[in-house]
């Protein structure tokens, strides 16, 4: 059961001023007290973080009605059919779901309470207007999403809530035109329920800024919620929303759906429309879900995508075919002498998932095998003593020299915050060394700043986009093809971060020899070690994947298994399923019943 929990704003020695009722902000910064202050070395940053987000809650239980709470678990599906039948009116379910955001504020799900302290009228506004048009048209006019509130994530463009992606620089700035996805979601008569926080331009695993603070997770205090969606993960989890969008480049949709232990959709890339969303890669960014069960995110995306889900072949458990490979998931390393710019393991050393995230996993193995299906325990091929895999993600070489999908290809980051910020918010006054500058690090695992001052290598981006993403598909899907896999099924991470860990890069993992097989443990890892083979390694590759909940750990913390498909439906060859978007709207279901996706 979740554990109600709050955020301890007292900072000893700070002078400050209160901006609302909640916040309470540095006179000279403007630095939200969720924040660590500035000067603070790693391990005092840790600290501070442990003094700061307490074991336990002391403020006041949310006083709520037997049917609010009724209202706050009810999935997605449950409300958008209530509402067709008349059994619920927008506003009262997004009355009740405003009312939850209000009394967490301080988790800070949600940006701008400080300076945009009334925003939740606004979503009230528009459930009420569609009352009114269901009253006058009927309700069909409010088909297909009948007025369902999404929470945006932060970095997305609105024009009717603050659009600072996070950066305190930005932190008064509105849009002059919504992001593509804000407009398919109205369009689909869905209420745009706020943007929910995020780390600078999403530059971060721990949602975090200056401006807004750090967002909470609610299994427990010292719990990051996951990055750079975890105000999106978080709201869901804390059941301010069923539903909240996301964007993964590296693993921003599946970390909090970890952390938060609900689910994480990243579809194939190009399955949402991706304008208005800055992004920081041209390759590896797209829109996703959070969400607290399976159904929601099936209907929703047919709503989105303009099918009927019903219409989606289901397959019997018996019939599945899932893979479990342990290269590069379960033994994760880099090859000798493979491109390495993140310092991962290299052979013979391998970086392997906590002992608990282990056992969830082979339970799960365990179960599915119980159930019925097929638990294909292969690898992928070898040429030349070397696994095929390994060789096109990390021993592809252009004239001798090593190209880095995952490193190079963030070069384009700081053009497109520039031109988003010209293009959507107008701010010509505001520079890319502004954002940088304002782009505040909080120890070792949140600098997000770093990636904005990367480089772009012209000639390396363009044998990233020519040569290294269709040999890494190609490899990818030889594991699928050779075994007629449908999915194959990984540990979610490497541990589960905390905010302490991750400031002072001590979480704990394993470590394992494997010329002698020894294993022990670890506790020197970064944040950006946590998810670099299991969520960002494939992303060059476009592929569907989701985080799915595995339960809780012995410490009661959320653990998350991922789902991987096959890049490009069943039979395809090459990239070319990649650009069309009417097709890709489907792929990832793929209605055929073959195994092209999830």
């Amino acid at each position: 059961m979740l554990r109600s929990i709050g955020l301890w704003l007292a900072i000893s020695g700070t002078t400050c001023q209160i901006i609302t009722d909640h916040t309470c902000a540095d006179a000279d910064t403007n630095r939200s007290r969720s924040f660590p202050p500035r000067g603070l070395a790693p391990p005092a940053v840790a600290q501070w973080f442990r003094e700061a987000l307490p074991p336990r809650w002391s403020g006041r239980p949310l006083d709520s009605t037997a049917r609010e709470r009724q209202l706050a678990r009810w999935s997605a599906a449950e409300y958008m059919a209530a509402r067709k039948k008349g059994e619920v009116s927008c506003e009262e379910y997004v009355s009740s779901l405003v009312k939850r955001a209000k009394h967490y504020r301080e988790m800070n799900q949600f940006m701008n309470w400080d300076n945009d302290p009334h925003w939740t009228e606004r979503v009230l506004d528009h459930a009420r207007r569609l009352d009114a048009q269901a009253a006058q048209q009927g309700i069909d006019t409010l088909a297909p999403l009948y007025g369902l509130p999404l929470p945006m994530k932060g970095t997305m463009a609105t024009k009717e809530f603050i659009s600072s992606a996070g950066s305190g620089v930005l932190h008064h700035r509105r849009a002059r035109e919504d992001a593509e996805f804000v407009k398919l979601v109205v369009s689909k008569h869905g209420i745009v329920f706020g943007k929910t926080n995020v780390p600078d331009f999403a530059a971060s695993l721990l949602t975090c800024n200056y401006a807004n603070g750090c967002t909470l997770n609610p299994h427990a205090p010292l719990l990051t919620s996951g990055g750079s969606s975890g105000g999106a993960g978080s709201a869901v989890a804390s059941y301010l929303a069923p539903v909240a969008v996301s964007e993964d480049t590296g693993g921003s949709t599946r970390s909090p759906a970890f952390s938060n232990g609900i689910f994480g959709y990243d579809p194939t890339r190009g399955h949402y429309p991706n304008a208005g969303n800055p992004g920081m890669s041209l390759i590896l960014d797209q829109l996703g879900l959070n969400a607290r069960s399976l159904k929601d995110l099936v209907a929703l995306d047919g709503a989105l995508c303009d099918y009927d889900p019903s219409s989606v072949p289901e397959k019997k458990i018996q019939d599945l075919r899932i893979g479990v490979p342990i290269y590069p998931f379960v033994e994760a390393y880099v090859p000798s002498g493979g491109d390495n710019p993140w310092g991962f393991a290299e052979y013979p050393t391998a970086w392997v998932p906590s002992r608990e995230i282990l056992a969830k996993y082979e339970a799960a193995k365990v179960a599915l095998r119980a159930a019925g299906a097929q638990v294909v325990e292969k690898e992928w091929p070898s040429e030349e003593g070397t696994n095929v895999l390994a060789k096109a993600f990390f021993l592809m070489k252009m004239a001798g020299e090593a190209v880095s999908p995952y490193y190079h290809s963030f070069g384009t980051f700081s053009g497109q915050v520039a031109q988003w910020i010209h293009d959507y918010l107008g701010a010509d006054d505001v520079s890319i060394a502004d954002v940088i500058a304002h782009a505040r690090s909080a120890g070792l695992g949140h600098t997000p700043g770093r990636f904005m001052e990367l480089e772009l290598d012209e000639t390396k981006f363009s044998f990233i986009l020519q040569e290294l993403r269709l040999a890494g598909q190609a490899a990818w899907n030889r594991l699928f093809d050779q075994e007629d896999l449908d999915l194959i099924l990984v540990p979610g991470f490497l541990h589960v971060p905390t905010y302490d860990c991750v400031a002072s890069s001590t979480c704990e993992h394993q470590v394992k020899n494997l010329t002698s097989g020894e294993i022990r443990s670890s506790a020197e890892f970064s944040s950006l070690h946590q998810i670099f083979m299991h969520s960002l390694s494939m992303k060059h590759i476009p592929l569907p994947k989701m985080m799915i909940p595995a339960g809780l750990d012995a410490s009661q913390h959320p653990v998350g298994l991922q789902m991987m498909g096959r890049a490009g439906p069943k039979g395809t060859v090459g990239l070319g399923y990649s650009y069309d978007a009417e097709a890709l709207k489907t792929v990832a279901w793929d209605r055929k019943g073959s195994s092209g996706g999830l």
